[in-house]
């Protein structure tokens, strides 16, 4: 009789193994996120288990179901290896690599939020020895421009691009008064000009972020240890309180609002105001209506698609990426590409690079 006849429910049995093996490799390589450490061990099952099998077919006596056997278990293992360098192609799409290193550093007691790169990813914008607004083309055909600010005897500590990337808001902190300044970029009708959005006494203000028509300002006002979020209109001039918190963000499509809240990136709804716990962390920054990043407490940069529910996070990696400390990420260009605000201790710096999809 022959081997295969003698064991028919070990073939079956081996058949439907490998097919179960090879069907949930194939699931997870759809699947977002992806359990990479799931699926790694997956095709080691599956590879373990074509050797078993092959070895199987050595011990048989009859040579043509041997040769027989030899193609198909060649067949599944080209099948797993298509299967392996899918999920790898997958994950290089998805990650980010590094591109410009040190496109400005900063001192280390610098505020992370002293620079900003615009919606179009085309240009950089910082703050110059207190007392200029710069900006630095990563468009080639674009010109630097300098820009003076109004003078002071505090600090300027934020700046923060408009989505139509024609104004810049810029934060100041005059002894006890705190400022926020709408800048009017130059264009060739114009020279650039500053005006005054708001001023107010015993307050701190921090982190501007523009709403989706550029016609309000979210932005933090903390008083007495108490962070709150704010809106003012940049045409009206009203203002009024959304929440207990600070870093807002605002996502492109103007209807969700990240921010921070006891150390957590936190969602709210601003139809409803429904406020949601995301993860512990900070600097939340949108790639896209629903999709998210943010710098977790150990420097890595987190991921979170908030359109599906249970949320899901899962580790963005950084390719090529210095041994800096990643403090916040700030993304561009519909999610193409990220500026990078990292510190480095050895140098005593702040470290602005650029990163982009693959």
């Amino acid at each position: 009789m022959r081997e295969e006849e003698k064991h028919p429910q070990d073939n079956q049995s081996d058949d439907q193994t490998v097919t179960q093996l090879l069907a949930h490799l194939k699931q997870m390589r759809g699947s977002v996120p992806v359990n990479y450490q799931l699926k790694s061990d997956l095709k080691k099952q599956l590879l373990q288990k074509m050797r078993d099998l092959e070895a199987k077919q050595t011990k048989a006596p009859n040579a043509a179901p041997k040769k027989f056997g030899k193609l198909v278990w060649s067949g599944i293992a080209a099948a797993a290896l298509i299967l392996a360098i899918g999920g790898f192609v997958w994950w290089n799409n998805s990650s980010l690599a590094v591109r410009e290193h040190e496109v400005l550093t900063l001192p280390a007691q610098a505020a992370v939020e002293l620079v900003d790169i615009d919606s179009k990813a085309t240009q950089l914008a910082y703050i110059h020895n207190n007392t200029e607004l710069k900006t630095i083309p990563i468009d080639a055909e674009l010109k630097p421009v300098t820009i003076k600010l109004p003078p002071t005897e505090g600090k300027y500590t934020g700046v923060a691009w408009s989505n139509s990337g024609k104004k810049i808001a810029v934060v100041e902190q005059d002894k006890k008064l705190s400022r926020i300044w709408i800048v009017e970029m130059p264009t060739s009708y114009s020279i650039g000009s500053s005006r005054l959005l708001k001023e107010e006494e015993g307050v701190l203000y921090s982190s501007p972020s523009w709403s989706e028509h550029d016609d309000s300002l979210a932005f933090t006002r903390s008083k007495n240890g108490v962070d709150e979020i704010w809106v003012s209109s940049t045409v009206s001039f009203q203002e009024w309180k959304l929440v207990e918190g600070s870093q807002p963000e605002w996502s492109p499509d103007g209807s969700l609002l990240a921010f921070n809240k006891a150390g957590e990136v936190q969602l709210m709804e601003m139809r409803t105001g429904k406020v949601t716990s995301l993860a512990v962390g900070q600097w939340a920054s949108w790639s896209s209506d629903m999709r998210l990043t943010y710098t977790h407490p150990d420097g890595t940069l987190m991921e979170v698609n908030v359109g599906v529910e249970p949320f899901v996070t899962r580790e963005l990696p950084l390719r090529n990426q210095s041994s800096e400390e990643l403090i916040k990420g700030n993304w561009a260009n519909k999610g193409k590409h990220l500026l990078l605000i990292s510190r480095h201790d050895q140098l005593q710096q702040l470290v602005i690079s650029l990163a982009s999809r693959k």
